[in-house]
């Protein structure tokens, strides 16, 4: 599994990641916990690269000597792709860095459950840095935000005595420099809107033949809490894939964790501390139906730290797991292999939400705006309607002559990047520097996004 999106590397022209595998094993004498998981197992962080983002290529390094296990009863020994030492949430690529000894950097678990930086000269040989460590439970992220050189960790939180009043819940913390990292400061949570989601959500799953049924299911038990929470900067936003954890029921014999069904949600902020739900909580990435058999997502997903653009899709890589939970008999016969995979969901760029016209024309007023660009672009699928825009006066909010929306050029596209123009007018150059207000109006439309360039 990742934790990272892959990082690209310009000067080789290739993706890199890292990930996290476990050997599996069929033999009784390795111990499960009540989820099918290994218990003492051996893990690794493992190294992969692909010129495409699609197909990987694992190479044989000779860093790890795997001579004292085996792979599925053959030895191996260092013809594997194993670092000896890595970093979990990683890698991140910083070209800004002068110290080529920084190129890459990553954060792993250290001792006392906490977070400690990495640097790598190549993605391959790993030093922990020597300084504190970011405090966090087992689940964490780690992003760059290139445009303000801002490193982002969000942690999960337990509280102060190892319980929260809101379950699991994110806490931030930032650094310019990679070794100094601010104070935890409690940024996301669930709250009573998420609760009735999750049982609706919970209800639907379980009446819905077409999905994947959990295995224990406890009405008195059904909450909802935050299993994951990375952040991205995107188009001058933070925006937050909070990962909905829906408590169904929790495992015997222990009883110390939960069967669940997760759904992915979308969230925006201007300063990473105060966040907005969008589209009325909506599920961004859902958890797939059973179909053949064949999907990974049907279980559980949990995404990476955001999106990569590839020509006009933002690419979403997320960990799908077949089951969360399984029958106690299921776990003891070693069915909790081929449990795990990476998963890619395509968006359109800029494609998060959109305004949305119907059979009729309808319209959307912007905020006022300062003219800094020549043209008006958008990005727009009304290639069955229309489009049309015109400029306001920002303090009458009269239409300006030559901008109406009887001027205006009606656009009939499928465009990420089209250009919005009038009869008489081809561009906005005679209004530079003024402020004013902008009228969309859509008819068989969505409008994704505008801005403003020369």
């Amino acid at each position: 599994m990742m934790w990272t999106t892959p990082a690209w590397v310009p000067d080789e022209a290739v993706f890199k990641t890292l990930y996290y595998a476990s050997s599996e094993s069929e033999s009784p004498e390795v111990k499960l916990d009540v989820t099918g998981a290994p218990i003492g197992g051996q893990s690794f962080i493992c190294y992969a690269t692909s010129e495409d983002g699609v197909n990987w290529e694992k190479p044989v390094l000779g860093l790890h000597d795997y001579d004292a296990l085996t792979w599925r009863g053959t030895a191996i020994g260092k013809e594997n792709n194993i670092l000896p030492t890595g970093v979990p949430l990683g890698p991140i690529y910083d070209p800004h860095d002068p110290d080529e000894q920084r190129r890459y950097k990553g954060v792993g678990w250290g001792k006392g459950g906490g977070l400690t930086p990495a640097i790598s000269p190549d993605c391959l040989h790993w030093t922990y840095l020597d300084v504190p460590l970011v405090p966090s439970s087992d689940e964490a992220h780690f992003s760059y935000d290139q445009e303000n050189r801002l490193f982002i960790a969000t942690v999960k939180h337990s509280g102060p005595d190892g319980r929260s009043p809101y379950g699991r819940s994110f806490c931030l913390s930032t650094s310019e420099d990679f070794e100094n990292w601010s104070g935890l400061e409690l940024i996301f949570h669930a709250d009573q809107i998420d609760q009735e989601n999750g049982e609706e959500r919970i209800r639907k799953f379980i009446e819905d033949p077409d999905y994947l049924t959990p295995i224990y299911n406890r009405p008195e038990e059904w909450r909802t809490d935050v299993y994951n929470f990375p952040v991205f900067r995107y188009e001058g936003l933070y925006l937050g894939l909070p990962v909905m954890h829906h408590w169904t029921g929790k495992h015997p014999p222990l009883y110390e964790n939960v069967d669940s069904r997760k759904s992915v949600e979308l969230a925006s902020s201007r300063d990473l501390r105060q966040w907005e739900r969008v589209a009325n909580r909506t599920p961004f990435i859902e958890l797939s139906p059973i179909g053949d058999g064949s999907a990974y997502d049907t279980g559980q997903i949990s995404v990476v730290n955001g999106p990569i653009r590839r020509n006009n899709e933002l690419w979403f890589y997320y960990l799908g797991v077949r089951h969360r939970s399984q029958p106690l008999v299921d776990v003891m016969n070693r069915k909790y292999l081929n449990n795990f995979a990476m998963a890619l969901a395509k968006l359109r760029v800029d494609g998060f939400v959109s305004l949305k016209g119907g059979v009729e024309w309808g319209s959307v007023l912007t905020k006022p705006v300062v003219v800094e660009g020549r043209e008006l672009r958008v990005n727009v699928d009304s290639w069955r309607g229309r489009v049309k825009v015109e400029v306001l006066n920002a303090d009458d909010g009269h239409p300006l002559p030559g901008y109406t929306f009887d001027e205006s050029i009606p656009a009939m596209v499928d465009s990420i990047d089209e250009p919005l123009r009038w009869k008489e007018k081809v561009d906005l150059a005679e209004l530079r520097g003024r402020t004013v207000r902008l009228r969309f109006s859509l008819l068989r439309s969505e409008l994704y996004a505008f801005w403003l360039t020369d």
